[in-house]
């Protein structure tokens, strides 16, 4: 079993959009390397309480994954796709030959290797999508071949776990951004339970329609409700005069 001690920051800052992969992801993934045995894989998972785990070689790149079916299914399949716990109740238990043919079996051997990944700096959205269409709860976010982090399912959702203080003064941050927030704008973001009621003016009418694009992508931010006003009405595009079409 290994450790990725590779970081790219301690605290998650939310207010850097869009949202990547790094921002979430669980920077110190547990590994095993392709000689591990068949319990101590088992052991590690329960341990972990995870259901997966990537396969690396010495210089942490990726050659594979392995994970509760790949054991179960295996040398057992008359279990199915039960969970690794009735699994390991069968492994403890009366059948004792069972246990001796998986004794020499090896991560390297049961692994799957044809493995769904993202990078570090891919959007949050885009790998989130890639794992639901291919009904995964886990991959290894891999850069240059090496394993620097893996994303679950439960990253994803940390990113709408954030409290209402913390959504507002991230809004506050960006809307007092120039370079995400349009000039001249006096808008206040007012936060409760996730629902952000935007209040204040605005320069232009297409000015609240960038601000509710940019609140609704701050993490926490479940609803943009848009009580702004505009000082002025939308500037009609200059095209050329009149006598330069005839």
């Amino acid at each position: 079993m290994s450790q990725c001690h590779d970081s790219y920051e301690a605290e998650p800052d939310f207010t850097r959009l869009p949202i990547r992969v790094q921002d979430v992801m669980t920077t110190t993934p547990v590994s095993v390397a392709p000689s591990a045995g068949v319990k101590e894989i088992a052991q590690i998972l329960l341990e972990h309480d995870i259901r997966s785990v990537p396969v690396t070689d010495l210089g942490e790149e990726l050659v594979g994954m392995v994970g509760e079916s790949d054991i179960i299914c295996r040398e057992c399949p008359s279990i199915g796709h039960h969970s690794l716990k009735a699994f390991a109740a069968r492994l403890v238990g009366a059948d004792h030959g069972w246990d001796r043919r998986t004794e020499g079996l090896t991560a390297g051997e049961i692994m799957s290797t044809d493995i769904v990944t993202c990078g570090p700096k891919e959007l949050l959205s885009v790998a989130a999508a890639r794992m639901l269409s291919t009904n995964i709860r886990m991959m290894p976010v891999v850069d240059f071949g090496r394993v620097v982090g893996v994303l679950s399912r439960h990253d994803v959702l940390k990113v709408f776990s954030r409290p209402d203080y913390e959504a507002r003064a991230r809004i506050a941050k960006l809307l007092a951004d120039p370079l995400w927030a349009p000039e001249g704008h006096s808008v206040t973001a007012h936060v409760s339970d996730g629902v952000v009621r935007l209040t204040g003016s605005v320069r232009y009418p297409s000015d609240a329609g960038v601000i509710v694009s940019i609140v609704r992508e701050v993490p926490g931010v479940v609803e943009v409700l848009d009580r702004t006003t505009a000082e002025f009405p939308e500037p009609k595009p200059s095209f050329l005069h009149d006598t330069d079409w005839r």
